[in-house]
C-alpha cells in the first residue's frame, strides 16, 4: 500500500510510471505534491527527464502512436483520479499490449473516460470559441473548459490562422495560449484587461442580428441546442449572452 507523489507534470508522472514498474499493486494512490497531505507518508518520486523520455519512446513504439496520444488527452482531465489510472493503465499495456484497452478494469474505464471527455471538449470547443480583435489586431478568445484542453486546440487555431497572433484565455485556470509567427506558447496570467479594437462592438452586435435571424423558429429544440452549446459555455458566446 503506497501513495505516490509527483510534481504535477507530465514528465513527472511518466517518471513515476517508470519507476512503479516493478511495483504493481502496491500502487494504490498517485497524487501530486500540491494536493499530498503533508502528515501522511507518502513516496516521492522526482522527475528525471531520461526516465520519462523512455517510457515515451517505449509507449510510442511498442503500444502506438494513438495510445501515446490518449495518454497526453487523459492526462489533461479534470478528474482527480487521473494520475493513477493512467499509471494502472500504462502498466497493464506494458504487459499485455494495447489489448488491456479492452479489460473492464476500472482503473482502465477511467483512463478511457478521461480520454473520451477531454478529446470530446476539445472538438466542441473547436467550434465554440468566439474571438474578438484587439486594439492590436491581435485575436483573443476567452473560455472556461471542464478539462484543460488548451494545449490540444492551440495548434489547430494556429494552423488555421497562421497569420495571426491568437490569444486563447483559460480563464478558470489562468493560463493563456499564445500563437504568434508559428511560435507558440504557454504562460500563467491572473486576469486579463483586453482593449478591443474600434469596431469591434458592432461586430459582436451584427453576429448577435445575424444569429437571431438565422434561427427558423418553427424549428427550435432547445434540448438539442444545449447537446451542442452547453450552458457553462454560454457566459463566452456573443450570440447566448441574456438568453434564459
Amino acid at each position: 500500500m503506497m501513495e505516490c507523489v509527483f510534481d504535477g507534470s507530465f514528465k513527472g508522472l511518466m517518471t513515476l510510471v517508470f519507476d512503479t514498474w516493478r511495483l504493481g499493486d502496491e500502487v494504490t494512490a498517485v497524487i501530486q505534491e500540491t494536493d499530498a497531505a503533508s502528515l501522511l507518508p507518502g513516496r516521492h518520486f522526482p522527475t528525471d527527464d531520461s526516465k520519462a523520455a523512455r517510457i515515451l519512446t517505449y509507449i510510442g513504439s511498442r503500444l502506438g502512436e494513438e495510445f501515446a496520444f490518449m495518454v497526453k488527452a487523459a492526462f489533461l482531465s479534470a478528474r482527480a483520479e487521473r494520475f493513477r489510472a493512467i499509471v494502472k493503465t500504462i502498466h497493464r499495456a506494458c504487459q499485455m499490449g494495447p489489448a488491456a484497452l479492452d479489460l473492464l478494469e476500472d482503473d482502465i474505464l477511467c483512463f478511457l473516460a478521461c480520454h473520451r471527455e477531454v478529446t470530446r471538449e476539445a472538438h466542441r470547443f473547436q467550434g465554440l470559441l468566439r474571438f474578438r480583435e484587439l486594439k492590436d489586431r491581435s485575436l483573443l478568445a476567452v473560455f472556461a473548459p471542464r478539462h484543460h484542453v488548451l494545449p490540444l486546440i492551440l495548434p489547430r487555431f494556429a494552423d488555421r490562422f497562421p497569420g495571426e497572433k491568437l490569444i486563447l484565455y483559460d480563464e478558470g485556470r489562468g493560463i493563456a495560449g499564445i500563437s504568434e509567427q508559428g511560435k507558440i506558447t504557454l504562460a500563467r496570467v491572473a486576469e486579463l484587461s483586453p482593449q478591443d479594437s474600434d469596431g469591434e462592438q458592432e461586430l459582436e452586435g451584427l453576429w448577435r442580428v445575424f444569429f437571431d435571424h438565422l434561427a427558423i423558429k418553427e424549428r427550435f429544440n432547445p434540448d438539442l441546442q444545449r447537446q451542442h452549446m452547453p450552458k457553462y459555455t454560454w457566459k463566452h458566446l456573443p450570440e447566448m449572452r441574456g438568453k434564459p
